[in-house]
């Protein structure tokens, strides 16, 4: 386990955990679910792969498929309930860092780290997409930058998909600027200005998941 995660671990009750493991991996390909180890009230473990959480009736149940192999499905379902688990442990920790940080740390750099130049050229301001980041004020960090890189993919599809028809287009005419703005502390918000658009976030924390949805989402509000 990093040393980060191990500094910066959220203090989360067992069922809290595997809630938003579930809620972080749900839509994802099984060989990407976190592989969980739960001990029982009864003494048994039970090991495999997080395939969900949910609610039968009035029992939380807890789903898990075993064994996990990555690279072979589970050749059993096992169906736990929720009340009898007493500990949690994640293999893998650190590909859920965001989750288990409670959102205090970012996802691990992905490939090749990012440049700040190459992310100026991509994203110059067009009439398009205005968009203007607040460089002195993103930290310098391949984590910030990656989240800085994954934010203007996301806004980027965002706008496109606001521009594909009529309407959309008569709206985003009134954006004159898009401004992208670090916020220590502070999560992904979009708010509207006299002048156009800002987009502000934590550079340093977690994003969300599915940040290209929660761009869109918020985006839409505000035209």
């Amino acid at each position: 386990m990093d040393v980060d995660l191990v500094a910066k671990a959220a203090l989360l009750a067992p069922e809290a955990v595997l809630r938003a493991l579930a809620a972080a991996s749900a839509g994802t390909e099984l060989s990407e679910r976190p592989v969980v180890r739960l001990r029982l009230s009864s003494g048994h473990v039970e090991e495999g792969r997080l395939i969900g959480v949910g609610t039968d009736r009035t029992e939380e149940v807890v789903v898990l498929g075993a064994p996990a192999h990555r690279y072979q499905l589970p050749e059993q379902a096992v169906y736990l309930r929720m009340r009898d688990v007493v500990s949690a442990g994640v293999f893998e920790a650190e590909r859920f860092r965001d989750v288990l940080s409670g959102g205090a740390l970012p996802l691990p750099v992905d490939g090749d780290p990012v440049s700040r130049l190459a992310l100026r050229r991509e994203y110059a301001p067009t009439d398009e997409l205005p968009v203007h980041v607040e460089w002195d004020a993103v930290p310098g960090s391949p984590e910030a930058t990656a989240n800085l890189a994954a934010l203007l993919a996301a806004l980027r599809e965002a706008v496109s998909r606001v521009r594909a028809d009529e309407t959309g287009q008569r709206a985003w005419s009134a954006v004159a600027t898009v401004r992208v703005e670090h916020r220590p502390g502070e999560i992904l918000a979009v708010r509207r200005t006299p002048d156009g658009v800002v987009v502000s976030a934590d550079l340093t924390a977690a994003l969300p998941r599915r940040l290209d949805g929660e761009v869109g989402h918020q985006l839409d509000a505000v035209l």
